[in-house]
């Protein structure tokens, strides 16, 4: 017989001999140990990103994370130059003196064919095409006929014609006011001037003595002009471009108080053109600047300001003049808040002819600012809260416990973390290491090139006081804190890393707790 059953035969016997009188189980005390998980989570790149930021960060298609700033400032300046004014030109004409016979149908009295000068220098205007204003008319005589004379004025604007129909604009009016409107119309234009014709007319009735001296007046305003192009000669004129700041917040938000530097930023500047004259930009000021007003660095452009913009080839179309920034990796890892600039826009520098044109658009200066997260980084620091968990776990049955982080690395970035408890107001009541403990999570293994080679892993245990335990079970929340940095090489110098958005710190804490349990 094999020795283990004959000695389970043995112990049977022995039981049968035993007085259950005799044997009384009072109570049973048990100390199993559990793994209870607290609390876990993934902090990537993004969360190192302030919500301002976020909208900036981008995704190259190879997963390599970057800042994208683009700013267009439109600028009204050179179309102001060309602002139309309101302008009147009261008209007069000489009536018949004595008297006028009775009539039974329209009499043209007199034909007047005036040029319209709007006095506009230095430009010298063949072509405007309106897209809003508006043409007023008053219309009397001088002097009283008798007996009334019914008269009226047929005017006829040969050099304004309807833009579609090309059907001058003209109207007939008797004595007092009225408005036309001049949208969609264009003025054909001779050196800023144009023509037009009245007729005043005697209508039908009695005859009429016309005092000497007496004359139809018409008085004629053009109010509120603005134009979709004008044509012509503009003149060789200057606007000066106000002060236009793009703020790069990045510097001042995400990364604050950080040291960076980035490998390969781009910064570009281009200019985009709708008018049909020789432009030349003068840059007075641009430049980056921290902190405001305060140190600053100049952006250096090729080609160097001053420079000629593209034209144009015919109207409606647009032309781009593009700007490199050679000392983009100075300027971006200068750290700047804000890139300013301000200068002058010269056109027909020189020129005393030409055919140009003008649109109602404007000039678009675009400030293009990318920065991919590839370089060296020290002093980043994050937040994360994680929410607290114990299932059914009571405090009282815990006779001893620790803490038990794992962490899994993939960002190369070395950290040190501290772990704060914080109850349900999130304020914190405790910190769980000491600060020889905190330097807890090692950088991933990159390539020569900063890519991601190999995560880097931690599993680490701390035994708990008894009065951290009873922080722990009171709390809520559990808060990391962690100041992050590149690794460095074999010299101590800090590595240039990439970081890709599929990147993560892993971070899993848990509960080691021995337990009494006492059964009565």
């Amino acid at each position: 017989m094999p020795f283990r059953l004959l000695a389970f035969l043995c112990v049977l016997a022995m039981a049968s001999c035993l007085d259950t009188k005799d044997y009384t189980l009072d109570s049973l005390t048990l100390t199993p140990t559990i793994a209870l998980p607290l609390a876990s989570g993934d902090i990537s790149m993004i969360d190192l990103v302030t919500s301002k930021d976020s909208s900036y960060l981008k995704v190259y298609p190879d997963g390599l994370l970057y800042f994208s700033y683009l700013k267009t400032f439109p600028s009204n300046d050179v179309h102001d130059l060309f602002l139309l004014p309101n302008k009147n030109f009261p008209l007069s004409f000489d009536m018949p003196a004595g008297n006028l016979p009775a009539r039974t149908s329209n009499t043209t009295l007199g034909t007047l064919t005036p040029l319209i000068d709007f006095g506009l220098t230095p430009q010298k205007l063949t072509e405007i095409l309106l897209k809003a204003g508006s043409l007023a008319y008053t219309i009397s005589l001088s002097m009283a006929t008798t007996p009334p004379l019914p008269y009226q004025v047929n005017v006829t604007l040969t050099d304004i014609v309807e833009k579609t129909s090309q059907v001058p604009l003209s109207f007939t009016a008797g004595a007092g006011t009225g408005t036309k409107s001049l949208k969609d119309y264009i003025i054909r234009m001779n050196v800023n001037s144009f023509a037009l014709r009245l007729d005043v007319i005697a209508k039908p009735g009695p005859a009429v003595f016309i005092p000497a001296n007496t004359k139809a007046t018409i008085k004629l305003s053009f109010n509120d002009m603005d134009f979709r192009h004008i044509k012509g000669f503009l003149g060789d004129r200057i606007a000066n471009l106000p002060e236009q700041i793009i703020p790069i917040t990045v510097f001042s938000a995400s990364l604050n108080k950080s040291k960076v530097s980035f490998v390969q930023p781009i910064v570009t500047m281009s200019v985009e053109d709708y008018y049909g004259v020789p432009c030349e930009v003068t840059f007075s000021k641009l430049q980056a600047e921290k902190n405001g007003p305060g140190a600053s660095l100049p952006l250096q452009i090729i080609p160097s300001s001053p420079f000629a913009l593209n034209v144009p080839p015919q109207l409606g179309s647009s032309a781009i003049t593009s700007l490199n920034i050679s000392n983009a990796t100075a300027i971006v890892n200068f750290s700047p808040t804000q890139l300013v600039y301000t200068g002058s826009v010269r056109i027909n520098k020189g020129l005393t002819t030409g055919n140009n044109f003008l649109t109602d658009s404007t000039l678009r200066v675009t400030l293009n600012t990318e920065i991919p997260l590839y370089g060296q980084a020290s002093g980043i620091s994050l937040i994360d809260t994680m929410k607290l968990d114990f299932g059914d776990l009571k405090q009282s049955s815990v006779s001893t416990s620790s803490l038990k982080v794992k962490t899994v690395n993939e960002m190369p970035l070395d950290a040190n973390i501290q772990l704060y408890l914080a109850g349900k107001d999130k304020v914190i009541l405790d910190s769980i290491f000491t600060s020889n403990q905190t330097h807890l999570v090692k950088a991933s293994t990159v390539t020569a090139g900063g890519e991601l080679q190999k995560a880097n892993s931690t599993d680490f245990q701390l035994s708990l006081s008894t009065e951290t335990v009873n922080k722990l079970f009171s709390s809520s929340y559990l808060i990391v804190k962690a100041g992050m940095s590149t690794p460095k090489d074999s010299n101590g110098a800090l590595l240039n890393v990439k970081f890709k958005s599929s990147y993560k710190l892993k971070l899993n804490v848990g509960l080691n707790a021995k337990l009494s349990i006492t059964r009565k």
